[in-house]
């Protein structure tokens, strides 16, 4: 079965751009504009990894992370921000339980090998269940 990953940012250009870069890897890319949509995905199809960007209109990335945590605590969560902030950083991994943090701009290639092995983990974490 091919994993999907969602990629949740208020950026239309930026999630264009990932889908283009992610296309040739080996799962399924999924894309949303907002936590809310996000939400509707996640409760309508089967997500495995989920990178969402911190700073977004409504509902910050770390707050959606939270969510995940409560209601899909399988899926694996990475969180982009354009802040370096290290209190951002903090609340991410406090709050979000996050598996990767990555700033904007972010290396493509560095994503697609945090992703690969957010979906590996994730795989020998259920195998264990």
């Amino acid at each position: 079965m091919t994993d999907n990953v969602l990629l949740v940012d208020d950026d239309l250009n930026l999630l264009r751009g990932l889908t283009r870069a992610l296309h040739q890897q080996p799962y399924e890319i999924m894309t949303a504009g907002s936590a809310e949509e996000a939400r509707d995905i996640l409760k309508r199809w089967p997500v495995s990894l989920v990178v969402s960007d911190e700073n977004m209109p409504g509902t910050s990335g770390t707050e959606f992370m939270a969510w995940i945590v409560k209601q899909c605590p399988d899926i694996v969560r990475i969180v982009l921000t354009g802040s370096e902030s290290p209190e951002t950083a903090m609340r991410a991994i406090n709050e979000g339980f996050v598996y990767k943090y990555f700033t904007k701009p972010c290396d493509t290639f560095e994503l697609a090998m945090a992703i690969r092995t957010g979906l590996e983990a994730r795989e020998r974490m259920l195998a264990t269940k």
